[in-house]
């Protein structure tokens, strides 16, 4: 048994406690949170450590599978531009070598405190990983195509994916990739699917051309299926690319959007009045480095929307951390306090995964890990450039 204290605790579901004391068992099981003075006695069994004990981080969104992509796609392409260079170079590395790189970063996630990952997937490469890492992985395992000659061929390869990583004993579910990649035949059938087993995770509106597309048939899109021979819907609906998705959807799933960098106030009313279990997922770094653009993250507060934080995958960051996803938020909107940000990272990241009974807050009885968190003002109670987080 454990006694963990520091200069702040912060539960998530309560107060921040000044120099509180968080007892747990060998196996990371919460049995009591309190202050100092209820621990005078047995001070001298206590770690102190300088800096802010919170949950363990829950990563909402990454691409594990292609972590050897770091550094290879150049920045501010515009999503097209991006979708362009991953098509060119995902099988850079041969399978060893993205096998390796894959493990690396489970293992560094964990070491910074990401306990729990909603990971999209389009094979099985990690599927024995994730069996044996430290981390709670859900995965997505994805689709996409615009050829309806090819979706027998593709479903089945989902098929065949998940039932394997459910043979291995994985949390595993089928996702739709995007609005814009995938023929309507393909979007129904696997949007049918997800809605079975409860949950889906979806790219939403992380760039304008989406909205373009759909609403009038112009755009970048039309470029990028002309230079790969793609099938093209050339009648405009007049709506946004979200309603794509959540027209006549089953109110009960639990939806993570993510990124939604172009979605306005109207895409976001419509939104929560056609499904009622929405996690707004926002990965900022990838989107600075892809689109050079952040969500509206302040009309999203203003409305109240559950909000969680993902790192999207190497192919589209320079780092799978969520300190720094935090600090690139807090940078440009500067009245975000630490608590809230941390209940994107924590707790919100759990309910999107249907893990909240273990992860997201320090409560007796949990096993949500123990992070961290060095190099913060305590005095303002922000982070800074200097901040890091450590799995304790």
């Amino acid at each position: 048994m454990r006694k963990i204290s520091a200069n702040y605790i912060f539960p998530i579901n309560a107060k921040p406690i000044k120099n509180g004391v968080l007892t747990i068992e060998d196996d990371g099981k919460i049995t009591e949170l309190s202050d100092m003075s209820e621990n005078s006695e047995t001070s001298d069994n206590i770690e102190f450590y300088e800096g802010i004990v919170c949950p363990g981080f829950v990563n909402a969104h990454c691409h594990l599978e292609l972590s050897h992509l770091k550094n290879l796609i150049p920045q501010h392409t515009g999503i097209v531009g991006f979708i362009t260079e991953i098509s060119e170079q995902r099988n850079v590395a041969d399978a060893a070598e993205q096998l390796r790189l894959a493990k690396f970063y489970d293992e560094f996630m964990h070491a910074q405190g990401i306990v729990a990952v909603g990971d999209i997937s389009n094979n099985d490469l990690t599927f024995e990983l994730k069996k044996q890492s430290k981390i709670f992985y859900h995965t997505f395992v994805e689709v996409f195509s615009r050829n309806e000659s090819e979706m027998n061929k593709i479903l089945q390869k989902n098929q065949t994916i998940v039932d394997y990583g459910k043979r291995l004993g994985l949390s595993i579910s089928p996702t739709l990739h995007a609005p814009y990649s995938m023929c309507d035949k393909l979007f129904s059938e696997i949007k049918l699917r997800a809605q079975q087993y409860g949950i889906l995770s979806y790219h939403n509106q992380e760039t304008q051309a989406e909205n373009d597309y759909f609403e009038n048939n112009s755009g970048d899109f039309l470029t990028f299926y002309e230079k790969f021979k793609m099938p093209d819907n050339p009648t405009p609906t007049g709506k946004t690319a979200i309603h794509r998705l959540l027209e006549n959807i089953n109110k009960q799933t639990k939806i993570l959007l993510v990124h939604n960098t172009f979605t306005s106030e109207n895409d976001y009313d419509f939104a929560v009045a056609a499904c009622k279990n929405i996690t707004w997922t926002l990965c900022p770094q990838s989107n600075l480095y892809i689109e050079n653009r952040l969500p509206p993250v302040e009309m999203l507060r203003r409305k109240n929307a559950k909000i969680a934080i993902g790192t999207d995958s190497l192919s589209s960051n320079t780092d799978i951390s969520i300190i720094a996803e935090l600090l690139a938020i807090s940078e440009k909107f500067k009245d975000i306090t630490l608590a809230e940000l941390l209940t994107w990272a924590t707790i919100n990241g759990a309910k999107a995964l249907g893990k909240d009974d273990i992860l997201g807050t320090l409560e007796t009885g949990k096993t949500p890990g123990i992070v961290l968190i060095k190099n913060v003002d305590l005095q303002k109670m922000k982070l800074t450039e200097k901040s890091q987080s450590v799995i304790l």
